[in-house]
């Protein structure tokens, strides 16, 4: 017989339920309210510094009339407790990137002088370098206020006290700068690199110095102008628009000085032009139309910047290894010099200026990031691929005492990697280079992490070459500025994170 008692069974089995089926403690509910609430803080605070919002967004009457909507019983943090959070955020994040950049090896830093107004210009510095995966790891460091003072002492000062805050002073070979032509040929500690788009702007910007270029670019922004605030007259363009069977695409106005959005501006003007005509012509507006020569110089324009569409459009999402230059360069300025035989005289102008700020393009100073690239080793001239050979086996023997034996083993280990078969286009050469560059040729290696770490932008490529940019730009100017460095840091190093 079993010793096994039913009813001490079922008194067991009813203490458990009974225990189950009592209400939680005080202690348990504050506790579940605590996390509960700290969840919704850490939320609230992500939408903040991802949207690039001030903190007293969440003392708005619309923000808190749309949350009592969904819940009225959901309490809102006050501006102190997000504030607070965001404290905690921050120093934790800072903490992990802090381990991050103790185990790299070279670092690149990357810096952008911008302003909210004229007389308050800041300095955001970032930071890149190569994982032990072969991945690229790009981080937010700080943002602070030159208060008034962009000159290139105080620029160099802030920089070296970033790099020092940090301790990355004695790894950081490389700055990548925007926004700041006055850091041109000065003496600095590291390797100086123009950013690439801001280049580009610049370019475009000494374009539009051309006074007869300027007044139809001028025309061109009153005709689009016109449409947009003339409701009336717009109506009647997309009526004639649908009677030809046109396509009616929004216009675009902008005024700025970014060459891509002028770009879209004046293709949807061209693309749109013939009905335009029809309803300035209808409404008395006859000085808005252009003449055949101003058309000609529209279409010019179009034809010049359509080359450097389509060469930074291959380039990939946030930040480009600074080897895809060269390859880009070579294949824009062939596109304008072809262009320039079509008698286009914009492309001309703009094919002299590329070539005085960008260089030689067969006797380039980034041939050596280039030869170091496994997708586009193959792709330089002679000229190139010698003072590229040059230059690598002159850094590989830099400070050692070297023997001809050794030289000439170097030397050998360069000619081996350039028989070696090229990658794709699509490939990591990061990667390739952290596995199977540094099982073939060892020391080649280190040199090519180094260089081709360097990236091409100060900015992530999605800013520098779309709309994103300038709405990124308006959104940081509307942060307050004892909270602005914080909720960049965390917009780029945490906001993303799942």
């Amino acid at each position: 017989m079993s010793d096994v008692n039913p009813q001490r069974g079922r008194s067991r089995r009813g203490n458990y339920h009974e225990q189950r089926l009592q209400p939680p403690r005080r202690d348990q509910v504050r506790q579940r309210r605590a996390g509960t609430r700290h969840i919704l803080n850490e939320s609230l605070l992500k939408m903040i510094v991802s949207n690039l919002q001030p903190l007293e967004i969440t003392a708005g009457d619309n923000f808190l009339g749309f949350v009592e909507a969904l819940n009225p019983t959901v309490q809102i943090p006050t501006k102190a407790e997000i504030r607070s959070e965001l404290l905690t955020v921050y120093k934790e994040k800072e903490e992990e990137l802090r381990r991050s950049l103790a185990s790299a090896d070279d670092i690149v830093l990357t810096c952008e002088l911008w302003s909210s107004r004229p007389e308050d210009p800041y300095l955001t510095v970032g930071c890149h370098f190569v994982d032990r995966n072969g991945k690229r790891k790009s981080y937010m460091l700080k943002t602070t206020s030159l208060f008034g003072d962009e000159s290139t002492a105080n620029i160099k000062k802030q920089l070296l006290g970033v790099m020092e805050a940090w301790g990355v002073k004695e790894k950081v070979h490389s700055v990548v700068r925007a926004g700041m032509p006055q850091m041109k040929n000065v003496q600095v500690e590291w390797t100086d690199m123009p950013c690439f788009a801001d280049t580009l702007d610049e370019v475009f910007k000494d374009l539009k110095r051309n006074d007869q270029l300027l007044d139809v670019l001028r025309k061109c922004q009153n005709i689009v102008r016109f449409f947009k605030n003339d409701s009336e007259a717009e109506e009647k363009l997309r009526k004639i628009q649908r009677q030809l069977g046109m396509r009616q695409d929004e216009l675009v106005m902008y005024s700025g000085d970014q060459w891509f959005a002028w770009l879209h501006m004046l293709q949807r003007l061209l693309q749109q032009y013939r009905a335009m005509v029809m309803v300035l012509d209808e409404g008395g507006k006859t000085d808005l139309i252009l003449n055949e020569e101003e058309k000609e110089k529209l279409k010019n324009v179009i034809s010049a910047l359509e080359p450097l569409k389509e060469a930074t459009s291959k380039m990939k999402s946030g930040f480009e290894t600074i080897s895809v230059m060269l390859p880009l360069l070579t294949t824009l300025m062939e596109k304008l010099d072809k262009e320039k035989r079509k008698s286009n005289n914009v492309a001309q102008i703009l094919l002299s200026k590329c070539r005085k700020e960008f260089g030689d393009v067969n006797n380039h100073q980034l041939a050596p990031s280039t030869f170091l690239d496994p997708r586009y080793k193959n792709r330089l001239t002679d000229k190139n691929k010698r003072q590229a050979k040059d230059k690598i086996l002159k850094e590989l023997t830099a400070g050692r005492n070297c023997s001809p034996a050794q030289v000439s083993k170097f030397k050998d280990m360069l000619e081996r990697y350039m028989s070696y078969e090229s990658s794709s286009e699509e490939s990591n050469p990061l990667a390739w280079w952290r596995y199977n560059g540094m099982d073939h040729f060892g020391e080649l290696s280190q040199l090519a992490l180094k260089k081709l770490g360097v990236v091409s932008t100060a900015v992530p490529l999605e800013r520098a070459f779309s709309g994103a940019g300038d709405q990124f730009c308006n959104q940081r100017s509307a942060i307050e500025p004892e909270n602005l460095n914080m909720i960049l840091f965390l917009n780029s190093n945490w906001s993303k994170e799942s």
